[in-house]
């Protein structure tokens, strides 16, 4: 434990010079955000799946969005001001709001939209998922465009209402951008160029990214006209700061450490039960030890999901019996949560002909979760061991298919299952990098593209159902546990809240401090 606190020490010395003490005026106008990780893009085409989601969600608007304070999931226009879906479900027809700008005061046309979509599927990258069922997409006037798509998708709308479908301000792209980059991937990476609550100020790679607030936004932020997000590893250091004041808020809080926050002298912790994040095992289907379905299924069978809910996350997640997290079309509610069976997995482990090789399980960071998934697996004869990596490096390797095993997490992006299982399943995804566990099947891929094409919730349902049970003989996955969303904050701070519907947009914009200084 002393060692623990002197290197905790050491650590806070140098990390607080990421946080530059400034006057209280200032501090006053300053919302501080402490987050696991820096984003590795800001681009909305290359970072709308990764550490960068909530701040691209504040630097750019979307056409649609989701109506808050309601009990099931309703879409409202954000940028877009009316829109019409055709009958057979083959085109949407868009009309823009009228005086709507960016940041630099050019009005928000149809061919912004248009070349923002269109760039999303030029690049292919993991936010081409999320426009997938798009064939194309045309400007009709100055405020009007039509979406023509593939096949008809019930989700498309909700979709649209993700920040990986960002409207970018094409000229202030490519003016920025130049010919050398004709992709405008490295200038969108460190530059924003959209019409939300907040601009891009300063980004200090691997750092911070400091945002300032857009005065031409049509929801100014209240108060904090300037909005800091810290990159912290180290749980510890974070929580550390949060109790100095040093940050104002963290999304970044373990489960299994939430009581820690809890217990912080002018701190307050807010989350919602559901389980948005889902938190699974990668495993690799291609190649390695875990080309086998046999170890897979042993993998499955050895976790103890009533004790890591239980013992290690105290209780702030929930249990998932198989594809299809709680909420969603075709959940059941009645199902009896997964429990651990050794004998099944050691008869897995005889039928795979298991001799003890070793799976590399590849984790972000170290903590209590991933200790507990190897101490179970190995309890069940698997010889797991752990590969820490950072982030970036983590990503590369994945989708290389350069691991095993990997712990891994993806919070739903809309309110049902269908959108996920395409991006994580699919075979049509493997191209864009989202799913690394290689995993391709004939009918799943259809079942997918049916789901998404019935309007029927009931209809739909079935199909799932028929989805989860291809995926529970196969294994690609092995889901975990639906982490309960958790947000830590100073107890001055006004406005805080969760979107159920996606969890990662934080209210900056919305926030005030109740007392000027601290």
């Amino acid at each position: 434990m002393i060692t623990r606190a002197f290197a905790l020490a050491a650590m806070l010395v140098a990390l607080v010079g990421c946080i530059p003490e400034p006057d209280v005026e200032d501090r006053a106008r300053t919302v501080v955000v402490a987050t696991a990780f820096p984003p590795q893009s800001l681009d909305p085409a290359q970072g709308a799946t990764g550490a960068g989601l909530p701040i691209i969600d504040q630097l750019y608007e979307q056409l649609l969005r989701f109506r808050t304070g309601t009990s099931q999931p309703e879409i409202e226009g954000e940028l877009a001001e009316s829109w019409t879906v055709s009958a057979d479900g083959l085109r949407i027809d868009i009309v823009l709001k009228e005086g709507r700008v960016f940041t630099d005061g050019t009005p928000i046309t149809a061919a912004d939209v248009v070349w923002s979509l269109d760039r999303v599927k030029r690049l292919g990258l993991g936010s081409a998922y999320f426009l997938e069922w798009l064939e194309s997409a045309q400007v009709t006037g100055e405020r009007t465009l039509t979406l023509t798509l593939k096949r008809p998708h019930a989700l498309a709308l909700q979709l649209l209402a993700h920040p990986a479908t960002s409207v970018i301000n094409r000229k202030a792209a490519l003016r920025g951008a130049g010919a050398a980059d004709a992709e405008e991937r490295l200038w969108l990476s460190s530059h924003s160029a959209g019409s939300g609550p907040y601009v891009l100020a300063n980004l200090r790679a691997g750092e911070s990214v400091m945002l300032a607030a857009n005065p031409r936004a049509a929801a100014p932020p209240r108060q904090f006209t300037r909005a800091r997000f810290v990159a912290l590893p180290d749980e510890g250091v974070r929580r550390l700061l949060l109790e100095r004041g040093d940050i104002d808020l963290t999304v970044a809080v373990p489960a299994a450490f939430t009581e820690r926050y809890r217990g912080l002298e002018g701190v307050a912790v807010t989350s919602i039960a559901g389980g948005p994040s889902q938190s699974f095992l990668t495993l690799n289907t291609r190649k390695g030890p875990l080309a086998n379905v046999h170890l897979r299924r042993a993998i499955a069978h050895a976790l103890d999901y009533a004790a890591l809910r239980v013992q290690v996350l105290k209780g702030n997640a929930v249990q998932i019996a198989g594809y299809i997290p709680p909420g969603s079309t075709g959940f059941d509610p009645t199902e009896p949560p997964p429990q651990r069976n050794l004998a099944a997995a050691r008869a897995e482990l005889a039928a795979a002909g298991y001799k003890g090789e070793p799976v590399r399980l590849m984790v972000s960071m170290l903590g209590p979760v991933a200790e507990f998934i190897q101490s179970n697996l190995t309890g069940a004869g698997i010889n797991v061991v752990i590969e820490r990596r950072q982030p970036g490096a983590m990503v590369a390797l994945a989708q290389a298919g350069e691991f095993d095993l990997i712990y891994d997490a993806w919070t739903l992006d809309s309110p049902e299952a269908t959108a996920m299982l395409e991006a994580l399943l699919s075979g049509r995804a493997r191209a864009n990098g989202t799913n690394v566990s290689g995993y391709a099947d004939p009918a799943v891929d259809r079942w997918l593209l049916e789901a998404a094409a019935t309007p029927s919730a009931e209809a739909r349902a079935a199909i799932l159902r028929q989805i989860d049970a291809k995926l529970r003989a196969d294994r690609p996955l092995v889901m975990i546990f639906g982490a309960n969303p958790i947000i830590a904050y100073r107890a001055d701070l006004g406005g805080v809240s969760i979107d159920p519907y996606q969890s990662f947009a934080l209210p900056l914009a919305g926030l005030i401090r109740k007392e000027s200084a601290r």
